[in-house]
């Protein structure tokens, strides 16, 4: 039963995780360099307090609750999340669809309703300090996983995982490549295997190379409107044309098969390194955009208290004088009783 269980928590390790953890830590420092002062506060206060406010710290969580090695009491009560991570699209369809590919009308179990989800509960200041906490830390996961093109991979290969072969000297399988390999090999040969180095560089080309598409990416299109920049059809419809043009395509531009190993090396890495870092980029300038809005809205929101407050404070004093004005008129009233009834009583006294 252990070994059982050792092996399914092996397969959805495979299926479900996308970046690593370092991918999803480079993610959300990239996210962190980009939020105001305010929402930089609205982080400390929506993470464990150990954390001091670093997303990155936590922002592989919702994968490491998910196994009995990583979580060994408590994983079984989590298994409800593992299909959160991803959407499968049908093969060479090149395009997504929600209610196609994610139940919309029913329970959107999926990477693009689990965003949306989280989002709104995160934005939602009736919930209460530990439900917005868990939003906060799945939300950063979340739009990390959505960037990984095969989170909207192809179903009948479960995102690539399916697809088995050998990059350069690793026996490994499609997903693993996107997910670990291509970063871990650009780290290692490029950066001294210091993970800190590659992220100042991926800085440094965000604030050049890419400065101009910040506020592109920052936006959502027309078809994708979201009150809180959370635009997951949009980033899946990324996914999905990636997918059909680069990701699932081989050296020679032929299309990967379950059926046969593939092998691949420089020209594979060299062609598809640069599409890695873009997708590391957005979906850290993404995070920072849906945490900034949500902050920004819920600032606009505080201010319109005090207003509201002034009011009533207004109405409460209004109706506190006529109050007293009742009242003084009721003791006046009173008095005035008493007064003339001693009059009348000395008027009818007979002398005699």
């Amino acid at each position: 039963m252990l070994f059982a269980l050792f092996i399914l928590s092996s397969l959805y390790v495979s299926i479900v995780n996308s970046w690593g953890p370092t991918g999803h830590s480079l993610v959300a420092k990239i996210a962190q360099s980009m939020l105001t002062s305010n929402s930089k506060k609205f982080v400390q206060d929506h993470l464990p307090w150990y954390t001091n406010g670093d997303l990155s710290m936590l922002a592989s969580w919702p994968d490491t609750i998910l196994y009995p090695d990583t979580n060994p009491v408590d994983y079984l009560n989590w298994q409800w999340s593992l299909k959160l991570h991803f959407v499968n699209t049908p093969d060479w369809i090149c395009n997504y669809d929600r209610n196609r590919d994610c139940d919309w009308t029913n329970e959107q179990r999926c990477v693009d309703g689990s965003i949306q989800n989280y989002t709104e509960r995160l934005a939602n200041t009736k919930q209460d300090s530990i439900q917005r906490q868990e939003a906060l830390k799945f939300l950063v996961h979340f739009i990390g996983d959505i960037h990984q093109p095969l989170h909207a991979g192809f179903s009948s290969d479960k995102g690539g995982n399916l697809i088995k072969g050998r990059f350069f000297d690793n026996t490994t399988n499609l997903h693993s490549i996107w997910d670990t390999l291509m970063i871990e090999r650009r780290i290692s040969l490029d950066f001294q295997s210091d993970s800190n180095k590659y992220y100042n560089y991926l800085l440094d080309i965000m604030h050049t190379t890419y400065m101009k598409n910040i506020s592109q990416w920052s936006k959502c299109p027309s078809s994708d409107e979201s009150k809180y920049l959370a635009c997951s059809t949009a980033w899946i419809n990324e996914d999905v044309a990636l997918n059909c043009a680069f990701v699932y395509r081989d050296e020679q531009d032929k299309p990967f098969s379950v059926s046969q190993q593939f092998q691949l090396g420089q020209i594979y890495y060299n062609t598809r390194i640069g599409i890695v870092e873009e997708r590391l980029l957005q979906s850290g300038v993404r995070l920072a955009a849906v945490i900034n809005k949500i902050v920004e809205l819920r600032k606009h929101n505080d201010k319109s208290c005090p207003g509201t407050v002034l009011i009533a404070i207004v109405l409460f004093l209004e109706v506190l004088l006529v109050l007293i004005c009742f009242i003084c008129y009721l003791i006046r009233r009173t008095f005035r009783r008493q007064s003339f009834g001693e009059t009348s009583d000395n008027y009818h006294v007979v002398k005699s």
